[in-house]
């Protein structure tokens, strides 16, 4: 069996030998490109990680310390710390994608607020339609009340000016009527003494008429316009109110006299037209 054993170790240890071999040889050239490759995913990674820590908070970058230096590793030993720098990464780009879920909550939120407020803003344009239509209808009412207050004060205007020329109309009927108080106050006291003549001329109209027949006298003024004339006899000569007279111009009768009124020596007599049969003037002669 030992014999058996160290043939078939020397043909292991050949045959790792020509694989070494082997691989080295086919290895060998690769070598530069896979140098340039990882010096390349190394650069890649730590502008990847330098690209997504700036999106974050300071606080946040402080907390993941991520350096390049940690990706350059020599041995096998150092694959736990190649091991930290990519969990550093991951967790970089996990906060970044948290970073993003939030925002992209945030922007789901937004969207609705934007929703919200698109309904919110066409109910309001819905209102501001509706408070136009309102306004154009105020205005129209204000437009016509507006009118309305002028015609009211023109109208006012003019009642004011009816006003004082009633004002001074009543001013000046009270000032009639006070004038006219005083006629009436005049006229009354005028009624009362025509009251007494009547009354002293009703005595002598029914009073007898005792003038003596054959009293004469003569016209000494006539006026033919009022009808009336005096005569140069009174109440010394018996002359007495209503007695009628003949009046004659020589032997022709031309009228008759009617005494009105009688004072001592002269008389005042009303010529009676009935009887008048020629112009009566100065001179002539009357009879009782």
């Amino acid at each position: 069996m030992a014999k058996l054993l160290k043939p078939l170790v020397v043909i292991v240890l050949l045959l790792s030998i020509a694989a070494l071999c082997i691989q080295g040889f086919v290895l060998f050239p690769k070598r530069t490109l896979i140098k340039d490759r990882t010096q390349k995913l190394e650069g890649g990674v730590d502008r990847l990680v330098s690209t997504l820590k700036s999106s974050l908070p300071e606080e946040t970058q402080r907390a993941v310390p991520f350096q390049r230096s940690n990706l350059l590793i020599g041995t096998t030993e150092d694959l736990p710390r190649l091991d930290g720098e990519i969990n550093k990464a991951v967790q970089v780009a996990n906060a970044v994608l948290q970073g993003w879920n939030d925002t992209k909550q945030d922007l789901e939120n937004t969207r609705q607020d934007l929703e919200n407020t698109r309904a919110e803003l066409a109910n309001t344009r819905e209102q501001l339609e509706d408070a136009r239509t309102q306004i154009v209808q105020l205005n129209d009412t204000i437009r016509a009340k507006d009118q309305e207050l002028q015609e009211k004060s023109d109208l006012i205007a003019s009642l004011e000016e009816e006003k004082a020329a009633l004002t001074s109309q009543v001013a000046d009927l009270e000032n009639q009527v006070a004038s006219l108080q005083d006629q009436i106050a005049e006229l009354e006291e005028d009624k009362a003494l025509l009251e007494t003549q009547l009354e002293k001329c009703d005595k002598e109209l029914h009073k007898e008429i005792t003038m003596k027949p054959g009293t004469t006298g003569t016209i000494v003024y006539a006026n033919a316009e009022w009808n009336f004339v005096v005569i140069d006899i009174g109440s010394n000569d018996g002359v007495q109110p209503t007695a009628e007279m003949i009046i004659h111009r020589g032997d022709n009768m031309i009228g008759k006299i009617k005494i009105s009124a009688v004072r001592d020596n002269v008389s005042i007599a009303e010529v009676m037209s009935e009887y008048q049969t020629a112009n009566v003037k100065e001179g002539d002669h009357v009879l009782f």
